[in-house]
């Protein structure tokens, strides 16, 4: 298993953060436009709760990407507004499209996000990922793999989202 870590100062309350965090239209901006994924599908948003399913663009060393193939996962979070903390899992739905085969889940994906009050209008997010991959001889790849592609959209996520906090409330 391997673990990943990230973190960034924001000019922001938690409040402010959680509510652009939980827009829809900020999701689909984030992945469809910045992180370039394939595919978003809102499932659910609420004020603390969120289910999406998409399609990654992955960048993967060739036998991994010709293991994982046309890859879709399902992202399921939830707030606890208390103590700032969003804690997500990845689940991957038995059957990615119609006549597909149901695919063994190999790669564990968890992880939390945290929201630190440092002053009156600034906040620093923490994000955790854990990652297991579960195939003889290529987990460490895997896990190697994901880690880096995580950091890759953790820096694009964050600029993203500073560049989406400094723009003016309409």
């Amino acid at each position: 298993m391997k673990q990943a870590t990230a973190s960034t100062s924001l000019s922001c309350t938690p409040d402010v953060f959680w509510n652009l965090y939980l827009d829809p239209e900020y999701t689909r901006a984030l992945y469809l436009g910045e992180l370039g994924y394939k595919a978003l599908e809102v499932l659910e948003i609420t004020n603390t709760t969120r289910k999406l399913r998409v399609v990654p663009k992955l960048n993967l060393p060739g036998p991994v990407a010709s293991l994982m193939g046309d890859f879709a996962y399902e992202d399921h979070g939830t707030l606890d507004r208390e103590k700032n903390l969003w804690t997500w899992r990845m689940v991957q739905p038995a059957v990615l499209a119609p006549g597909a085969k149901p695919r063994k889940n190999v790669v564990t994906t968890s992880g939390t996000l945290r929201i630190d009050s440092t002053g009156e209008s600034a906040c620093r997010r923490t994000d955790t990922l854990n990652i297991e991959a579960h195939i003889f001889g290529l987990g460490g790849v895997i896990e190697s793999s994901a880690e880096k592609e995580a950091q890759a959209a953790w820096a694009k996520e964050f600029a993203f989202l500073k560049r989406r906090l400094a723009q003016p409330a309409t």
